[in-house]
């Protein structure tokens, strides 16, 4: 058995973990996964052009089996666990003696904790429905490493009538352990754009903080009126960085930003990244009701509500009613946190905050 570790599904997610930039990065990543999860099966690390996520259909928590052969005898879009072992028993065997959940004592760590103080500096609120767009840093091999890592994203009218918004985000990455130093100058960058386009400003800097210190992404909004098709922007950005209270880096680094969806860069959602909301929750999923009937059956959910349907299935009658559907929101918000128990699953109550 292995993990695979893969671009992130979602950034800015429990821990504030941000897309890599190296394999490096990436490695880094998947020790730090296996510190959190506490698990001794070995992980597999995709490449960083994503050829095992391609491969294997993009999606972000899939499962398969795989023969000695090579040859893959069962596979899933989505994990779960249940299902794994009746195929294992279909194709190996049954086992004696079964392991069960509460029998795997696992050495769960938290997420590396901040280098500095988050909350210092409001974030800022992204329209809906922003998609990820292709950046290229430039790296150097002998440069500073991208302490603060740009994420862009642009509104579907940007991709459709050629107007509408970019949004241009500077993260610090927890694995470098680094914060801002706001005792010099802001974080500013500047857009060379080609001929042509239109757009609201070529240079900004970010607001000033009152705190020496701080981890927040410093974020933009900017107007774009029109981008021309097959361009590029090219951004350079100068920030200050500082490891610890004594090494304190002047960064500048380059990146190549191009209007074409990024595949590979998973969903952000800005403050709160990844959490929901009840309401929205409940009636997103019942947009999948088929027959009509304001109820969802096993057929009609997806995602990790497959799994654990018949847990949320409060009255036992096969269907998920928008009050079963509320409390599952709370998990799905809390359930990648280390040492979430499976009991808040078997409840259906919130877990602990």
């Amino acid at each position: 058995m292995y993990f695979i570790y893969k671009s992130l599904a979602h950034p800015e997610l429990a821990g504030n973990y941000v897309q890599p930039f190296t394999l490096d990065e990436r490695l880094a990543h998947a020790r730090q996964a296996e510190k959190q999860l506490g698990a001794t099966v070995p992980w597999l690390v995709d490449a960083m052009d994503n050829r095992l996520k391609h491969a294997l259909g993009d999606r972000a928590n899939s499962e398969f089996i795989i023969d000695p052969k090579g040859i893959i005898v069962r596979k899933r879009a989505w994990s779960h666990p249940a299902q794994v072992r009746k195929d294992l028993e279909q194709l190996v065997g049954p086992v004696e003696n079964v392991t069960k959940e509460e029998d795997v004592k696992l050495k769960l760590e938290l997420p590396i904790k901040s280098a500095a103080v988050r909350g210092a500096l409001p974030r800022l609120k992204r329209p809906e429905q922003m998609q990820a767009i292709v950046i290229e840093p430039k790296i150097d091999p002998k440069g500073s490493p991208f302490f603060a890592k740009l994420r862009a994203e642009t509104d579907n009218e940007l991709f459709r009538e050629g107007t509408g918004k970019l949004y241009l985000g500077f993260h610090l990455d927890p694995l470098h352990e680094s914060h801002w130093n706001n005792l010099t100058k802001p974080l500013s960058f500047k857009l060379d754009v080609p001929d042509g386009m239109k757009i609201g400003k070529l240079t900004a800097e970010a607001a000033a903080v009152a705190v020496p210190s701080d981890a927040d992404p410093r974020e933009f909004l900017v107007d774009v009126e029109f981008w021309p098709e097959g361009k590029s922007i090219r951004l350079t950005v100068i920030y200050y960085a500082c490891v610890g209270e004594e090494t304190c880096h002047t960064v500048q680094q380059e990146y190549e930003v191009h209007l074409r969806r990024d595949r590979d860069a998973g969903k952000a959602r800005g403050k709160g990244a990844g959490f929901w909301d009840p309401e929205g929750f409940a009636r997103q999923n019942l947009a999948r009701d088929k027959n009509g009937d304001g109820k969802l059956d096993k057929h009609e959910v997806q995602g990790l509500i497959v799994p654990h349907f018949e847990s949320f299935d409060t009255n036992k009658d096969g269907l998920l009613d928008p009050e079963e559907l509320k409390p599952v929101s709370d998990w799905l918000n809390y359930h990648h946190q280390p040492g979430t128990p499976p009991s808040s699953i078997e409840k259906n109550k919130p877990v602990s905050k």
